[in-house]
């Protein structure tokens, strides 16, 4: 038989499989496996935030700004300005109960007015003057000069009535009346009742007189005069303060406007206060959880009882469920606004009205529930974030928002699920003392006590963090000085200094900020194969000082181990020589303060790895004061191996 040339098989060398990463916009997460993450995502972005179209570089530095006060940590914070002459004013306080303003790197006492230590105040600005609350003390005025508290009036007493005109039947009718001090209102004088009248007043006077209060000129502002049935009296008229009489036609009133139950003529306690359009809301009332105080309309936005147009509301009361917080939402779609109510579990909608009663106008109120699926564990954590308000509760954050698909409905969604298991990580002290704030298309969302900052970038939709922080955040605040800059700052938890926040600061407070960022775990399309791990390129920009590379891939054992560590440094080094920074006698021998040089062009670099590995993960950190980069993109080359190649353990019998 005759012999046959056999012909050469053809070489087809095995194709390459590529990892590429050019963006990281969607930030980190935390819920999935590192294996199961977007390429565009992260698994550690420890202070790190990004910049371009998904960049990772370090976070924002810290300084002080100025001190606050003596002892304790922070309490308030509100940068607040002065309409008629434009200054600026940043208050403050800590657990030593005095209110500041900043003075240079320290600061002027307020005088006054002072609080118990330990509590945190509320503050907002109306009207020209800041009204500041808390539950341990009574509503207080600051007018960019003085601290003011409000006089408590005494209860009217020896009430009487007599009917002017004749009528009988078979009805008993009771009257109370109260007096209204310059912010509120005291609680009922005596009952006086009268028999067998008719079921229907109308048309028969009844003449109502009393003992006038004793009070300083200026602090009694009027009486209100409440008739029903006994136990059930509700608001049917006003007179002036020189007045103590009353003639009752018989007229409806408002059958929904009580007597208060504490008097408030010292100014009323809470928790909460905000500017809704140009009245005063206040929330968070020792022993009544769930009512929502509210003012009289400017220039009577310090009253709030019914005579002023002020008033109250009852939010789904003792339902076990106290007010957790306040805010006010504008719907373009209808040019109103509304406020926001948020309970522990729950968030709602209060839309204010008025309605006429013999000449008065007055308030009317009417709520209804947005969501009892979630709510608010912490009052500063809401913040205004474009058209929709973010907020945070136990579970995470939250995002309330108009749905006008769904007929015009408010609607509340969570937006954190990728980070979620960081929020279970939290103590309650973390979640019910959150605070926020809005600052450069972030929402900035920090944890007194663990201090941990947690951001959302609005414009690449995106978490990053935490930023760690050496102290922790009481406060949030920002504002626009005459020229035009804008600063970032916040009130230390743990001591008593007001911190700024910058993009130029290097560190915190002469700390270094250490970052950390990993990669998710890429398997080059195939979990099932090993691969024969060759190149892997990186691209870096601005780095500054040094930046600390790991290459970590799964080897054959099922190990994560080390393929390749390097460092990535700027083409000049950082500072410059010398023995140090301090002198021998008048004689500077040295400077090693110097800013570290930035390289401004592309630092490509290029690992040689060549080891077999499932998985490959890339570990990015930085250490020193100043060192800082941009990651631009990384790249992977592997050749796939046969499946014969697997390891031997996998099998099973």
């Amino acid at each position: 038989m005759a012999l046959q040339p056999l012909k050469q098989p053809k070489f087809v060398p095995p194709r390459e499989s590529i990892e590429s990463w050019d963006t990281w916009k969607k930030g980190l997460n935390l819920l999935q496996r590192e294996s199961e993450v977007g390429k565009d995502e992260m698994v550690v972005a420890q202070n790190l935030m990004l910049v371009g179209s998904g960049v990772p570089t370090k976070r924002w530095g810290s300084q002080d700004y100025f001190r606050a006060g003596v002892t304790g940590g922070g309490r308030l914070l509100h940068p607040v300005v002065q309409d008629s002459t434009g200054v600026i004013e940043i208050l403050a306080m800590t657990d030593w109960g005095i209110l500041t303003k900043k003075n240079g790197a320290s600061y002027t006492a307020l005088t006054g007015a002072s609080w118990a230590s330990g509590y945190d105040v509320c503050s907002t600005q109306l009207g020209g003057n800041v009204y500041l609350i808390s539950q341990q003390k009574e509503l207080v005025k600051y007018n960019f000069n003085t601290l003011t508290s409000f006089s408590t009036l005494s209860v009217p007493a020896g009430l009487s009535a007599t009917p002017v005109s004749a009528a009988s039947g078979f009805a008993t009718w009771s009257w109370l009346v109260t007096a209204i001090g310059k912010v509120g209102e005291t609680t009922q004088s005596n009952r006086f009742s009268l028999a067998s009248l008719p079921q229907d007043l109308s048309g028969r006077d009844i003449r109502l007189t009393w003992t006038p209060v004793s009070a300083t000129s200026g602090d009694l502002t009027g009486y209100n005069v409440y008739r029903g049935a006994i136990g059930r009296e509700s608001w049917i008229g006003g007179t002036n303060p020189q007045t103590t009489s009353y003639i009752d036609t018989g007229g409806s009133g408002d059958p929904y406007l009580f007597p208060p139950t504490v008097n408030t003529t010292g100014g009323p306690k809470g928790k909460y206060i905000i500017r809704y359009q140009d009245r005063l809301v206040i929330a968070g009332i020792p022993n009544d959880p769930t009512k929502v105080l509210i003012s009289g309309r400017y220039p009577d936005h310090e009253k709030f009882d019914g005579f002023y147009g002020g008033g109250y509301t009852l939010i789904e009361p003792d339902s076990g469920e106290a007010i957790t917080g306040l805010a006010t939402y504008y719907q373009s779609s209808t040019n109103t606004q509304t406020i926001i109510v948020f309970k522990e579990r729950s968030v709602w909608e209060l839309r204010l009205g008025t309605i006429d009663v013999d000449g008065f106008g007055i308030l009317s109120t009417a709520y209804r529930l947005l969501t009892v699926s979630q709510g608010c564990s912490s009052h500063y954590s809401i913040v205004a974030v474009e058209n929709d308000i973010m907020f945070a509760n136990r579970k995470g954050i939250y995002v309330l928002r108009y749905q006008p698909q769904l007929i015009n409905v408010i609607n509340a969604n969570e937006m954190s699920a990728k980070i979620r298991t960081f929020f279970e990580q939290l103590s309650d002290t973390d979640l019910t003392t959150a605070t926020a704030a809005y600052i450069d298309k972030k929402y900035v969302l920090s944890f007194r006590e663990s201090k941990k900052t947690i951001i959302f970038d609005r414009e690449r939709l995106s978490f990053m963090g935490p930023w760690i922080t050496p102290f922790g955040i009481a406060r949030w605040a920002k504002y626009v000085d005459s020229a035009g800059t804008e600063h970032w700052m916040a009130i230390d938890s743990s001591d008593q200094m007001v911190t700024a926040f910058n993009k130029n600061y290097q560190d915190d407070k002469g700390d270094v900020i250490l970052t950390s960022f990993k990669s998710r775990k890429a398997d080059f399309g195939d979990w099932t194969l090993f691969k024969t791990l060759n190149e892997v390129f990186m691209n870096f920009r601005a780095v500054v000082g040094k930046v600390d590379v790991n290459i970590y891939i799964e080897d054959r054992t099922g190990r994560t181990v080390t393929a390749k560590s390097f460092t990535v440094t700027a083409s000049t080094s950082e500072g410059s020589s010398g023995i140090g920074v301090h002198q021998l006698g008048d004689i500077p021998l040295g400077l090693t303060s110097g800013s570290a040089v930035s390289s401004t062009d592309e630092v490509p670099r290029k690992a040689f790895i060549y080891k077999p590995a499932r998985y490959m993960q890339i570990e990015i950190r930085t250490t020193n004061r100043t060192d800082n980069y941009e990651l631009l993109g990384v790249k992977a080359v592997a050749i796939p191996q046969a499946r014969g190649n697997n390891p031997s353990f996998w099998n099973v019998s």
